[in-house]
């Protein structure tokens, strides 16, 4: 890699030969170039409503971290740092459908319905919450959901994940009297306190939709 202003292009070829696109069907090459460009934030239509595409943004993001680094720097990328990094994202995208944490002792993977299942879980331990799914009820989300996993027989794994990166829809009903944007908030904060703590995941980011006021 010569071109600190092209970081991604030489990359293409090392990474043949695995998975080419998301759950959701967006093209794994541009999701690449997006996160090394440094746009991981500038979201699509399509992105802002994909949870498999948002944490694949913020996973190669932090995965691409160096070698944007060293070309924000004007050097030249060393051919060693590019290949290294462009085999973490061949492991990475050996499966959509879990985590991935690697160690010189070997691989250790979580499904990403678990993942969906602890934030569940997490969510019904806050007070005044009565009922938690773990998916969104907005339309477009839960149904590029239900399409996405109805394959893989998750079809309420309202979640993506990639390497170390988790984003997971919750959906509650809170008891009313209760201060919804609260119990919204502390749903988030425990749910991804949990999930961090019990599932090693570096980035996590959960969305919250107050759907149902219970008496």
């Amino acid at each position: 890699m010569t071109d600190p202003d092209k970081p991604v292009h030489g990359v293409r070829q090392l990474l043949s030969g695995t998975i080419r696109h998301l759950a959701c069907g967006a093209d794994i090459d541009e999701l690449l170039e997006q996160a090394a460009d440094g746009h991981a934030s500038w979201l699509t239509d399509h992105q802002r409503h994909c949870l498999h595409c948002q944490a694949a943004l913020q996973q190669f993001s932090r995965t691409w971290a160096p070698v944007r680094s060293l070309a924000a720097a004007h050097v030249a990328v060393p051919a060693a740092l590019k290949t290294a990094v462009a085999s973490q994202i061949r492991k990475l995208m050996a499966d959509v459908w879990y985590t991935l944490q690697l160690s010189d002792n070997g691989a250790i993977r979580i499904a990403a319905r678990v993942v969906a299942r602890i934030a569940r879980d997490a969510a019904r331990d806050v007070p005044g919450v009565r009922v938690a799914f773990g998916r969104s009820t907005q339309s477009k989300t839960a149904d590029q959901a239900r399409r996405a996993t109805l394959r893989h027989r998750h079809p309420h794994a309202a979640v993506g994940v990639l390497g170390g990166t988790a984003v997971v829809d919750l959906a509650i009903a809170v008891q009313y009297g209760d201060r919804l944007d609260v119990v919204a908030r502390e749903v988030q904060q425990r749910a991804i306190a949990e999930l961090r703590a019990t599932a090693g995941l570096q980035d996590v980011a959960v969305n919250v939709t107050v759907d149902d006021v219970i008496t």
